[in-house]
């Protein structure tokens, strides 16, 4: 480890602050699923505001997560985790205290945000902290692991706070995460100083923030049973003129992504699969539990238990992953990964057309799907994050999970429209099966971008210019 702290306790220290971060963010996205009717009850929720709880935070998180990365390559990774995590802290606490729908739907607003300035950070602490190797790629591994599991455990932790407690401790339960996470990384972040000074890129940052949170947004109203062609309109309107914007800016002399930074072959690549990762396993999340809770008529809790099996098969992959990075090639472990998830949804979708059962059926896709997806979530971020030039880590690293989350609800906002208000067996099948065919065609994808012919025509460019 660099002079964040060389001992090995402190180096464990580091660590389990950085994976409570990533925790953190994962399980934000994935706890309010069967938490969400227990709100809309209590809080008189419409169903259109409702489906904001879940969209507020993940718009957010997309749209402002290179403004987190550009925060934190200019004041330093180290100050922004703090930032990010008393954000997170008070957001948390406002939407518990919530009396009405609105200051619900503001405060995941807020926790969006503070995730989309805490994964930038998180990851620049981690590539300031670790060195490129065995190491880096163990830390990765770590950090991979608590996040992939932590969409699992969501489902399984919003389902036993409704159940034992109260709707509000689904947002109170953060609290005691960021102070774990503060207390472990505080000494070793104090240490963690930018490599270099950059300046803020406004103008861009905001521009490409507007573009992703507007795409987002008039996807959403798409998804409605009844959009507004208005609203629709407007939101694709404002994408392409913040679009049109940011695409002057990013010709100019101070872009928001540096032309180096775009020609890092593994980065393009980790992009591309990020957003397909989200687009078929993040949305297999919300399918098996509405699937489990509306059609097999589980109860919250039940529910959210029937994903442990997923929680643990997420742990496996990730151990593999961070066994075999430094041992396969990039694009055979990609390949391999979303190759075992995508037949793991192949498994599901034919177990729901078959009526099975959850053990003889449902359970081998969950074990299937958990073990492809957790090696492809460490597998993309080794990925994206191995030729970074170390003062672009933050700003890598956020387009990264950019396209990840913004993968995510294009592809739950395509679900919806493909199963409708109420869906039913048949429609639950297609849906899975289309999720299948996402993750699926991310094996050509690793094996052809990363493919060894392309490499002689990148790695110069990305040599000469990745850190400008």
């Amino acid at each position: 480890m660099s002079d964040a702290d060389p001992s090995p306790a402190g180096s464990w220290r580091l660590l389990a602050g950085l994976a409570g971060a990533q925790l953190l963010v994962a399980l934000d996205f994935s706890i309010m699923y069967v938490a969400l009717p227990d709100i809309g009850a209590a809080l008189r929720f419409s169903p259109v505001a409702l489906q904001w709880i879940v969209s507020a935070y993940a718009i957010f998180f997309a749209g402002f997560l290179v403004l987190g990365g550009q925060l934190a390559d200019a004041v330093g990774a180290g100050r922004m985790f703090v930032v990010a995590q008393a954000l997170f802290a008070v957001s948390s606490l406002g939407a518990g205290f919530a009396g009405s729908a609105a200051p619900v739907i503001a405060a995941r607003v807020g926790q969006g945000v503070a995730a989309a300035l805490l994964v930038p950070a998180t990851l620049g602490v981690l590539g300031a902290s670790y060195p490129a190797g065995p190491q880096r790629n163990r830390a990765v591994s770590v950090w991979g692991t608590t996040g992939a599991v932590g969409l699992a455990l969501g489902v399984l932790a919003g389902g036993a706070l409704v159940a034992l407690a109260s709707w509000r401790w689904v947002f109170w339960v953060n609290l005691p995460v960021v102070a774990v996470c503060l207390v472990a990384a505080g000494p070793a972040l104090r240490r963690v100083r930018p490599v270099r000074r950059v300046r803020v890129a406004v103008v861009g940052t905001l521009a490409a923030s507007a573009a992703v949170v507007a795409v987002v947004a008039a996807c959403t109203e798409l998804a409605r049973a009844h959009p507004r062609p208005l609203l629709v309109g407007a939101g694709f309107a404002v994408a392409a003129l913040a679009g049109a914007v940011f695409g002057v800016h990013q010709r100019g002399d101070r872009p928001l992504v540096p032309r180096g930074l775009l020609a890092v072959r593994t980065l393009r690549t980790a992009c591309v699969v990020a957003a397909l990762y989200m687009a078929s396993f993040g949305v297999e999340f919300y399918l098996v539990t509405l699937y489990l809770q509306d059609v097999r008529g589980y109860r919250p809790l039940a529910a959210g238990c029937a994903f442990l099996p997923l929680a643990g098969a997420i742990v496996v992959g990730n151990t593999l992953a961070g066994r075999y990075a430094g041992r396969w090639p990039l694009r055979r472990l990609l390949a391999v990964a979303y190759a075992v998830g995508g037949v793991g949804l192949v498994v599901l979708a034919v177990a729901v057309h078959a009526h099975a059962g959850y053990v003889a059926g449902l359970l081998p896709g969950l074990l299937l799907s958990g073990v492809g997806q957790g090696t492809a979530f460490t597998a993309l971020f080794v990925t994206g994050t191995r030729d970074l030039p170390p003062d672009r880590a933050g700003t890598g690293s956020a387009l990264v999970t950019t396209a990840q989350y913004t993968g995510g609800s294009l592809g739950l906002a395509l679900v919806v429209l493909l199963h409708g208000e109420r869906p039913g067996t048949a429609d639950f099948v297609h849906a899975l099966a289309l999720t299948a065919a996402v993750a699926l065609a991310a094996v050509p994808v690793a094996l052809l971008l990363l493919s060894p012919a392309r490499r002689a025509t990148t790695d110069t460019r990305t040599t000469i210019g990745a850190g400008r």
